[in-house]
């Protein structure tokens, strides 16, 4: 039997593995860490990697691949050089060099096509509009797979944390407003970038009506995620990319829907809005279409194919220093099975 696995792992600051300079202590603890995220992904040994919180730079990736994974894996780059993302966090696509001559990055410009390249928004109980965008565009891979064409979606939707919110909300009366007036902004603004990749989803259902999608990364709705649902807000991010449940075919099955309840979470973040909410908390997915397990392809996700990957992620940890582990994010893979 042929299996395909797929992760997916925010590797928290992965750009930091890639600077120079410091004094000689400063360059160990950093070998010493990116040896540590290496490391890490070879014993995830998985044959699609999407790196979320990568550099953004494609020849330190490129580099990294060549040298600390000893060619095992390969990155897959823009044909045009374009990936539409700000900041210093990126998406990434790895595959494993068996993979390289079957894998593609989509064009941008080919998703924008699909889904839009920006939109308007607007806040409850506002006419005044804005136009915005994705900050981190999503990457998408395409690879030809038993001779399909499968497709993989990396998605980073980050709330706007500051680091004043906390102070902020401990504060109250005018203060504890003005952080809330920006969580709310900030949520509106990312459920629209949801809709967007949606957007982009259905058009794929109108192009076929058996795409293979996978879409993995990091959804973050930011702190407080269950007081804002109650008090101000509706939906969530998961919500909103899963899809409308009345649309079978369309909806978004979750690799996590049958994995053990206590261990569902890939982050221990405490919430300083809602304190008793378990620091538990699952910000990592892994989504996939209908037609991936409803027998009419070549593969299937079977029951039970998905994982977070606790154990890999504390063997690799457990005996580093703090400086040295690798991420404040566990990985969370499926595999993909032939039938």
């Amino acid at each position: 039997m042929t299996n395909l696995k797929i992760t997916s792992w925010n590797i928290e600051h992965m750009a930091r593995l890639f600077e120079t300079g410091g004094s000689d202590s400063t360059q160990a603890r950093r070998a010493r860490r990116r040896a540590a995220v290496a490391g890490e992904i070879r014993a995830l040994d998985a044959d699609v990697l999407c790196v979320i919180e990568g550099p953004s730079s494609a020849p330190d990736m490129r580099a990294f691949c060549a040298n600390d994974l000893s060619g095992g894996w390969f990155l897959v780059e823009a044909a045009d050089g374009e990936y539409a993302t700000r900041g210093t966090q990126w998406i990434w696509f790895l595959v494993k060099t068996h993979l390289v001559d079957s894998a593609s990055l989509l064009p941008i410009a080919t998703y924008k096509e699909f889904a839009g390249a920006s939109w308007t928004v607007h806040y409850w109980g506002d006419f005044e509009q804005q136009t915005h965008r994705h900050y981190r565009h999503p990457q998408t891979l395409v690879l030809d797979w038993l001779g399909e064409r499968v497709e993989f979606i990396g998605l980073h939707l980050k709330s706007k944390f500051v680091r004043s919110a906390k102070s902020d909300w401990n504060a109250g009366d005018e203060r504890r407003q003005k952080f809330i007036r920006n969580a709310v902004k900030a949520r509106i603004k990312l459920a629209t970038e949801a809709a967007n990749l949606r957007n982009y989803i259905n058009h794929k259902f109108a192009q076929r009506a058996d795409p293979c999608i996978f879409v993995m990364g990091d959804l973050n709705d930011g702190p407080g995620k269950e007081h804002f649902e109650k008090f101000y807000l509706f939906f969530d991010l998961l919500s909103n990319v899963q899809g409308d449940v009345f649309f079978a075919r369309r909806f978004l099955n979750h690799a996590l829907f049958d994995f053990d309840d206590d261990l569902r979470w890939t982050v221990q973040f405490e919430d300083f809005v809602d304190p008793a909410r378990n620091p538990h908390i699952l910000l990592d997915h892994i989504l996939f279409t209908q037609p991936l397990v409803d027998g009419s392809k070549p593969f299937e996700v079977k029951p039970g194919a998905g994982l977070v990957e606790h154990e890999t992620h504390e063997l690799v940890n457990a005996p580093l220093p703090g400086y040295a582990r690798t991420s404040d994010h566990r990985p969370v893979s499926v595999v993909l099975s032939t039938q």
